[in-house]
């Protein structure tokens, strides 16, 4: 029997992707560095506590607009982590966090292009790391719930629907803003529905399970006063188009803020109507994630800094595309300078004070808009045959999605 000489393995596939995991790796042991030696504290011990007063039966919302912002089911999840020793629980949850993250974004890869996915997730690695540190030093949910959407979104578009809404519940479970996909994926994909509202309600549930119902629910009262008082934060860090706009000398009402974040909600829907009834499977659950991270950056009253590590990935995630998939380098490169570009709060101090909270939103806004223009099909489209098949995949694309 003749053995034909096996095709020798693509090196460059994989070399992007080996030099972003090793500097993600040399900055998680920098980060851990600091933790251990005391000069600097994650956001770890905000998680522990909460837990602790969770199984303790006492309040786990305290006064204010900070502190613990989650459903109670996140404290009950977070378990785990919370009673393991401080530096040791702080250690595995950051590492659980990039995980979560890294899996996500791999599916997107995937999703975007089976063959060369390594490719496109090495760019989305090297492109993100320069604001992805950011919200891996904190250790916030942040990562973990993008890792969780995407994943959800990945399944969703394999036909996998029962674990695609498990995914997707979960990511709310962690962080509520992930809800917002939630209702959004209830409204897209009719074969979520059923699978969504069970373990929506599994969710919701699962904080009944402590030895004090009465406990439980009360909880919940609390954290309804809680998001009350903390959903209109005011000035400060925040990097939403609100505090943005006032930063730029532009105050809005809290009523027309809550108009514009309801408007912009149905704007997303329509959009990804429209990306799911016309484009590949695929590419439309991708289409739908970009639209969802950009809408939670911009619309979320909250946002900080770290948070713009989602954009990063996901962006990063595309300029693979646009290089090794659709070979446009220039649009590859503009979204990977505008990764960069959310950096400026390192390079000098000055420019910080100059661009602190207005700059990053209009970034956010510049990434929506490419996703928009090059992902979104146009509403038109479904009126011409033509422009319909234009939307579809070139022949070098269907192959690449293939694999």
């Amino acid at each position: 029997m003749v053995r034909l000489p096996l095709p020798p393995p693509d090196r460059s596939l994989a070399r992007p992707l080996v030099v972003g995991v090793a500097l993600w790796a040399f900055a998680l042991v920098a980060i851990e560095a600091q933790v251990i030696s005391g000069r600097f504290v994650s956001e770890f011990h905000i998680y522990a506590e909460a837990t602790w007063a969770w199984w303790q039966g006492a309040e786990i919302y305290e006064d204010g607009i900070n502190g613990f912002l989650y459903l109670p089911s996140s404290a009950v999840l977070f378990t785990p982590w919370a009673y393991l020793p401080p530096l040791m629980g702080d250690a595995l949850w950051r590492l659980s966090v990039l995980a979560v993250s890294w899996w996500g974004v791999a599916r997107l890869c995937r999703m975007l292009a089976p063959k060369d996915w390594q490719r496109l997730f090495g760019v989305a690695l090297l492109a993100a790391l320069p604001i992805g540190v950011v919200d891996l030093r904190g250790a916030q949910t942040e990562f973990l719930m993008l890792g969780l959407m995407l994943a959800g979104l990945a399944d969703v578009a394999e036909g996998r629907f029962r674990r695609a809404a498990f995914l997707l519940v979960l990511a709310g479970a962690f962080k509520p803003q992930a809800l917002a996909l939630v209702l959004l994926a209830f409204a897209l994909w009719p074969r979520l529905r059923l699978h969504l509202a069970v373990w929506l309600a599994a969710a919701l549930a699962l904080p009944l399970l402590h030895g004090d119902p009465a406990y439980a629910l009360g909880e919940y009262g609390a954290l309804v006063r809680k998001t009350m008082s903390s959903a209109n934060p005011g000035g400060g860090v925040w990097h939403d188009f609100a505090n943005g706009l006032a930063t730029l000398g532009l105050p809005l009402d809290l009523a027309v803020q809550t108009l514009i974040r309801a408007l912009a909600g149905v704007c997303v829907l329509i959009l990804a109507r429209g990306t799911v009834s016309q484009l590949p499977t695929a590419k439309a659950a991708a289409t739908v994630a970009a639209l969802m991270v950009t809408y939670l950056l911009l619309f979320n009253p909250r946002t900080v800094l770290g948070h713009f590590g989602d954009m990063a990935l996901v962006a990063g995630a595309l300029a693979g595309w646009e290089f090794h998939v659709r070979r446009n380098r220039v649009l590859g490169w503009v979204l990977v300078l505008l990764c960069f570009a959310l950096t400026t709060h390192v390079w000098t101090r000055a420019l910080h004070q100059a661009t602190a909270t207005w700059f990053k939103p209009l970034l956010a806004c510049a990434f929506g808009l490419y996703v928009v223009l090059r992902w979104v099909p146009s509403l038109r489209a479904n009126r011409t045959p033509d422009v319909r098949n234009r939307l579809m995949d070139t022949p070098e694309e269907s192959l690449a999605i293939q694999g």
